[in-house]
């Protein structure tokens, strides 16, 4: 038996070992602008020593439209306080909301996998959908990030691009859990933008859209005082390519004293958490999506609508010719499936189809996509329709557009279909159903009802009752 000669041994492993040292080897193009970006901020060092921080922001949210209004709707504004510790991790909200009657106060606590609350002074379990936001955070907080990215064996330089007229270095890796694109402005070196693609699957909101593109724009670059550090102040998020909200810090304070009881949670509030039972009829606690609820308080109301009653399902459904046509999809293919199956339940009715009018995310669609009866989508709808397809991967090829000033089949019936321009909705479906005397438009507020039972009683139409997404059975016209 020949020897195995220890100097071809040695040659081997070398040759091996070569490839994988390659691989892990930072890039230098990218080692470059990370550093810059990190001494311009202060220094790698000094931003690692942040454990802790105090802000206190104001949030500006917006709501997602995919139209091509010049500006975004402002759905709310926030004023916060957080504290947050990176190393434990956990991060206490208290957030006061601007209201007509002053502000509410919501306290949010989110320790390490386990999220809970507090309003009106009583505390209870929250929903998983808090921990993803608290994980997020606390990955594109620039101070973090800068220190995730530096850290990530992945990092490789790309091709500077240029944007608005001004030049950016790019560089690719993994920060967390997110593989980001992140970008950094060749005049002063410091982080412009951070890029990534990621679901929130159990978010109400968010769930529908699958898995988007988020864009985090950083700038309002100021020093903060007694740090030694530099940090952007205002960052601006994008999703679905749309404003999703404009978080602007008043003030920060970094590694402040933290009361250990602000980050507590109690045993049994940890264990409610972990029981994950539902809270009330709109919303899931504990470790399932926000819209993993049981259809208890649905019912069908005169056996011809119904009202689903439940977080997250189809505005409604409406018998027509003798089968249900169902209104809007609903957040996610869960809750569009159970609504289904209620209606199989409790009425011999078949399903006639599916209608889309909402300008909002449709995640149900993805389960509508791949059923045999028909899916309508209406104009104003179908920017949304097609970016809950392109972030759930399917197609929608078998959907079919349902235009304005048009009638709809549906069994041996139909319905009518207009187009109106509403107060912040324009393009809004307008549905008529004469058989019914029955209305439906899906946006929900008094000036929008007032619109549609204008436009309602312009036409002349036999109307009794009108419906929207928070009233699906309707109100009677007056």
């Amino acid at each position: 038996m020949a020897v195995p000669n220890p100097h071809h041994m040695l040659l081997e492993l070398i040759a091996r070992a070569v490839p994988l040292l390659v691989a892990l080897a930072p890039d230098p193009g990218a080692r470059a602008v990370l550093d810059t970006a990190a001494a311009r901020m202060g220094g790698l060092a000094t931003l690692r020593s942040i454990t802790r921080l105090r802000v206190d922001v104001i949030t500006e949210w917006q709501r997602t439209t995919l139209d091509a209004r010049p500006t975004t709707p402002v759905s709310s504004y926030e004023w916060s306080t957080e504290l947050r510790d990176y190393q434990i991790p956990a991060w206490r909200y208290t957030r006061r909301f601007f209201t007509a009657t002053g502000l509410n106060e919501i306290v949010d606590v989110v320790v390490d996998s386990v999220a809970v609350f507090r309003s009106g002074g009583k505390w209870a379990p929250m929903n998983v959908a808090y921990v993803d936001e608290r994980d997020e955070l606390f990955t594109i907080s620039p101070e973090r990030l800068m220190v995730l990215a530096s850290e990530a064996t992945d990092a490789s330089a790309r091709r500077d691009t240029v944007m608005g007229g001004i030049r950016y270095a790019r560089v690719s890796a993994t920060v967390g859990k997110f593989h980001s694109t992140l970008f950094f402005r060749r005049g002063d070196g410091l982080l412009a933008l951070a890029r990534f693609r990621a679901a929130q699957p159990s978010d109400f909101g968010l769930a529908p859209w699958g898995d988007m593109e988020v864009d985090i724009w950083y700038s309002r670059w100021s020093k903060i005082a007694g740090a030694g550090v530099m940090l952007p102040t205002q960052l601006d998020v994008y999703r679905v390519g749309r404003p999703y909200k404009r978080m602007t810090a008043l003030s920060v304070a970094v590694n402040p004293v933290i009361a250990p009881e602000s980050l507590a949670i109690s045993d049994s509030l940890r264990a409610a958490f972990l029981a994950g039972a539902p809270r009330g009829e709109f919303v899931a606690i504990g470790r399932r999506p926000m819209f993993d609820l049981p259809l208890d308080s649905a019912k069908i109301v005169g056996s011809t609508f119904a009202l689903f009653n439940t977080g997250g399902t189809p505005a409604g459904a409406v018998k027509i010719g003798g089968r249900w046509l169902l209104l809007e999809a609903g957040a996610a293919p869960l809750s569009v499936q159970r609504s289904v199956d209620f209606l199989r339940r409790t009425d011999a009715s078949p399903l006639g189809g599916t209608l889309i009018t909402a300008p909002a995310g449709a995640g149900g669609v993805a389960w509508l996509a791949a059923r045999p009866e028909p899916t309508w989508v209406a104009l104003g709808a179908r920017p949304y329709v097609d970016a809950v397809l392109r972030g759930w991967r399917q197609s929608g090829a078998a959907l079919r557009t349902a235009g304005g000033g048009s009638w709809l089949r549906v069994g041996s019936d139909s319905v009518r279909l207009e187009t109106i321009d509403l107060p912040d909705y324009p393009s809004t479906t307008v549905v008529y159903a004469p058989s019914l005397r029955w209305a439906y438009a899906w946006p929900a507020g008094p000036a929008q009802a007032d619109y549609t039972a204008a436009y309602v009683q312009m036409k002349g139409w036999a109307v009794d009752r009108i419906g929207s997404s928070r009233a699906f059975y309707g109100t009677p016209l007056r």
